[in-house]
């Protein structure tokens, strides 16, 4: 399949502006005879406008503006470039392509259009950024961190959204063959009504570049967000309880799958429905027919 022919990635181009004239008129055609699809793009629109709304944009300090300044005035010369180990090759490549899409931006908003050396403002920021506060990115985060940061973003997009679900519906007999065509490997998904963990649906969430399976279930006005993937030769490991910007994270891992629950329940609701889901699960595969 092609961007071109998914809709869903057609609408984020639109929104972001990506698509020329010809495939705007398609897009645009394609709203008009698709009220389902035209509903989906409106929906993205207005989430866009409100995280744009609510999330301030950071100014850049003064003391950055005026160290800029300082050395373009005096024609220091840009740091040398350092050769990168082959490993981070690809990575420094991407910082730098951002980079270069994001300069003249900050040159603008630290006032240095105007300069006579807007140019070499450029350079030494472009420097300044690869050979010093950005030599972090350089080295590959922990990878469990990455995840996990990716998981509570799409919590908070589901619950800013109002829409946290794909497939709305508490019957797990519909949730899982509907994900089973859109993920690598069968998800678990268990009914937790008896314990106070109603279903509410699933979605296709996408972590790194791989597509996977998260289920919502509701516990009074909170809900759980439980995601699932592989996790190739990992072995079973312990509950691990994390606090990120104030959300109570679960991961563990168990069969080669990785198990990440985050909600904004007081931690010890989210251990309870984690035993919850542990023994559901269990007792699904025990009743699992042996091939």
């Amino acid at each position: 399949m092609t961007p071109r022919d998914d809709p869903t990635l057609l609408l984020h181009a639109a929104l972001d502006g990506e698509l020329d004239a010809a495939g705007m008129m398609e897009i645009e055609a394609r709203l008009a005879a698709d009220p389902a699809l035209a509903a989906e793009y409106a929906r993205l629109r207005a989430l866009r406008e409100t995280i744009r709304a609510r999330i301030p944009r950071a100014a850049a300090p003064d003391a950055l503006r005026a160290s800029v300044l300082s050395m373009a005035r005096s024609g220091s010369p840009a740091p040398a470039a350092v050769p990168a180990p082959e490993g981070l090759r690809a990575r420094m490549l991407s910082i730098v392509r951002s980079a270069n899409q994001t300069l003249a931006a900050m040159v603008s908003r630290l006032g240095l259009a105007g300069s006579p050396y807007p140019a070499l403002a450029a350079t030494l920021m472009l420097g300044i950024a690869l050979g010093g506060g950005v030599t972090g990115l350089l080295r590959p985060p922990p990878a469990r961190d990455d995840m996990e940061r990716a998981v509570i973003a799409s919590y908070v997009r589901g619950r800013l959204s109002g829409q946290p679900v794909d497939v709305a519906t508490s019957d797990r007999h519909t949730v899982k063959p509907w994900l089973a065509g859109k993920i690598a490997a069968p998800a678990t998904v268990v009914d937790l009504a008896k314990d106070g963990f109603p279903l509410v649906g699933g979605r296709i969430d996408v972590i790194g570049m791989t597509p996977v399976a998260t289920l919502i279930y509701q516990r009074r006005e909170h809900q759980v967000a439980l995601t699932e993937m592989p996790a190739s030769g990992a072995a079973p490991s312990e509950m691990r309880r994390e606090t990120r910007d104030g959300f109570s994270l679960l991961s563990w891992t168990h069969q080669g799958r990785r198990y990440m629950a985050v909600s904004d329940m007081p931690p010890s609701e989210l251990d309870a429905f984690h035993d919850a889901f542990s023994r559901a699960a269990a007792a699904e595969r025990e009743e699992a027919p042996k091939i």
